[in-house]
């Protein structure tokens, strides 16, 4: 099941947005006044789309988290806690991060979003540039920032846009929570919750970095051995619903054959399936149909998002070997019969070869009118 339906996706909107600076230089955060009504929409709505793309993780037992986040969403009387859960948010990052001097200066963003039906969507976005701190403010004649009722700047959302812009990279930590069920009441249990993120700063594979999952509370959903396993069920069940687009030996033995790619390889990016895929046929069309239906297998397994290392799998042992020879000689046997030493196997210097076979007797010596059909 995917976290939106595409459906869904298309009709993001945002309702409420705030943005707040956090610097590890500073002692607490500087509060900003919430941006009413929403502005530059499209872009950051954009944004959240991108994080859509994300892996799979969940809040740890006990998390408080997603209590917190639940707060930021309206009752069914029309109040909420976005502006308060916005703070406590950015104390606890501030808390969290300490003062690691390694972390960029910037903004922590908080979105409340809805969309078609009933779905009720919250969104974190960490964007990390030192412009963002010194030229977010919106100023009057004098230079001084303009204040809300409440005393606190108000942003600048065409200048941070612009920066963003500019660097695209800067939006390094961002995570996106659905709260299952969405029927909120001021006495309403907070419900389960699905999450998404994605962490440019942490590499190829996109694991949340320590602090802010830390500072989430979350972790995961899938392990690397869990993954690996799914992706390996989804090529070889691909392999087998197109046979015929694969060499005969793959459809053979598909298991082995992903097994050794995954071998071969580091990970898997989700983003290129086919390079996977090619490493398990030694080659692939992008038009070839089982990239298709192994898009398709990846996304029913749930993992049409991840991106991760291997873990776990490894190349099963040959049961047995087949043995031609220039002659037409052919030899079937196991592999416990090498290693019994029933057959030998040598390579000779004049390019031959030189095959033994020690048994205890013959339990067959036919003499037949035409070679039995040897299995492929």
């Amino acid at each position: 099941m995917s976290f939106l339906s595409e459906t869904e996706v298309e009709n993001l909107t945002i309702e409420r947005m705030i943005f707040h600076v956090v610097d590890p230089a500073s002692e607490s955060p500087t509060f900003l006044a919430e941006v009413k009504p929403p502005q530059c929409v499209d872009f950051f709505v954009e944004r959240v789309k991108e994080t859509l793309r994300g892996a799979a993780y969940e809040f740890l037992p006990g998390a408080g988290v997603p209590e917190l986040l639940y707060r930021a969403l309206p009752t069914s009387d029309g109040d909420d806690d976005f502006i308060q859960v916005s703070h406590d948010l950015a104390d606890r990052f501030k808390d969290k991060v300490k003062q690691d001097k390694r972390l960029a200066p910037g903004v922590l963003m908080l979105f409340a979003l809805k969309t078609t039906g009933n779905v009720q969507l919250v969104t974190v976005i960490k964007y990390e540039h030192q412009q963002v701190v010194s030229y977010s403010y919106i100023k009057d004649e004098n230079g001084t920032p303009v204040l809300d009722a409440d005393g606190n700047p108000v942003p600048d959302l065409q200048t941070l846009v612009e920066t963003f812009t500019k660097d695209r990279k800067a939006m390094q930590k961002s995570a996106v929570i659905r709260f299952q069920d969405y029927r909120k009441s001021t006495k309403h249990k907070t419900p389960q919750s699905s999450v998404v993120v994605i962490d440019h700063s942490s590499g190829r594979y996109r694991d949340a970095t320590q602090h802010f999952a830390n500072f989430l509370d979350i972790k995961r959903t899938f392990e690397p051995i869990e993954l690996t396993k799914r992706l390996e069920d989804a090529a070889v069940e691909s392999i087998k619903a197109n046979k015929d687009e694969v060499p005969a030996e793959v459809a053979k033995a598909p298991k082995r054959f992903v097994r050794t790619a995954i071998s071969r390889l580091d990970g898997f990016d989700f983003e290129k399936p086919e390079e996977f895929l090619s490493t398990v046929l030694q080659g692939v069309s992008p038009e070839a149909k089982i990239l298709k239906t192994f898009k398709s297998k990846l996304a029913n397994k749930n993992i049409s998002t991840e991106a991760f290392k291997f873990e776990g799998a490894t190349p099963p042992a040959a049961e047995y070997r087949r043995v031609v020879t220039n002659e037409g000689i052919t030899l079937l046997f196991s592999a416990g019969h090498e290693e019994n030493k029933n057959v030998k196997i040598k390579d000779e210097d004049n390019g031959g070869v030189e095959i033994t076979i020690r048994s205890t007797g013959l339990e067959r010596n036919d003499e037949l009118e035409k070679m039995p059909k040897i299995p492929d």
